[in-house]
């Protein structure tokens, strides 16, 4: 190889990422409690419509957080196949068109997409009231009185849904998001851990960069 085609190579390989940058939408990207409650809700069932659905039925954990399937699978079958997590973290656009730009705003879509995990924020704040309060609190502050915020509600799901949110007072929809989006962060900051694995070509390049030539 010559010296150019080496720096292609070298420039290629899992060893030329830079350090993760800090993600400044979410001061909880590098708070182990955050990533540990995240984990939790990941691989939580409990975090869909049916009880059945978790982010890791289609993000798999042996399969490069991906599922191999040419379309993914979750309460129903989605459009396009699953992406996998594995250096998410590096990404500046999320979701095949880029219509994200932060990894928490990414988290939340599938949870209230009817396709994937087919719940609604409502249902997510009282879940996460109702079973991970104190893990909640101590990342994140003090849950706020959800006592008369209606079971399920969301302004985007169904028209029950979406009748319920239009129903509560700002301040109760500013609380149920609060918590929402906090679920988000704590997912991210889950998924930002979750570095891809050295591949052969990385094995092969640092061959190279030691002098090595392939065979």
């Amino acid at each position: 190889f010559s010296d150019a085609e080496r720096k292609t190579i070298a420039s290629l390989a899992l060893s030329a990422l830079p350090p993760l940058k800090a993600d400044t939408t979410n001061r909880f990207a590098d708070v182990p409690a955050a990533a540990a409650l995240g984990a939790t809700l990941f691989f939580d069932v409990g975090m869909s419509g049916d009880g059945k659905v978790s982010c890791a039925t289609c993000h798999k954990i042996d399969r490069q957080f991906q599922d191999d399937l040419p379309r993914a699978v979750g309460v129903g079958r989605t459009n396009r196949r699953t992406m996998p997590l594995a250096g998410v973290a590096h990404d500046a656009w999320f979701f095949w068109d880029g219509r994200r730009d932060s990894l928490w705003a990414q988290a939340l879509a599938p949870l209230e997409n009817p396709l994937e995990q087919a719940g609604n924020r409502a249902a997510y704040a009282h879940y996460i009231n109702a079973r991970f309060g104190e893990r909640y609190e101590r990342i994140f502050g003090p849950l706020p009185d959800l006592s008369n915020v209606p079971a399920n509600a969301s302004p985007l799901g169904g028209d029950a849904e979406k009748a319920a949110w239009n129903a509560m007072s700002g301040a109760q929809a500013e609380d149920v998001n609060r918590v929402f989006v906090n679920i988000g962060k704590a997912i991210a900051a889950f998924e930002r851990s979750i570095a891809p694995p050295q591949t052969r070509f990385d094995r092969f390049a640092a061959a190279l960069d030691t002098g090595i030539q392939a065979p």
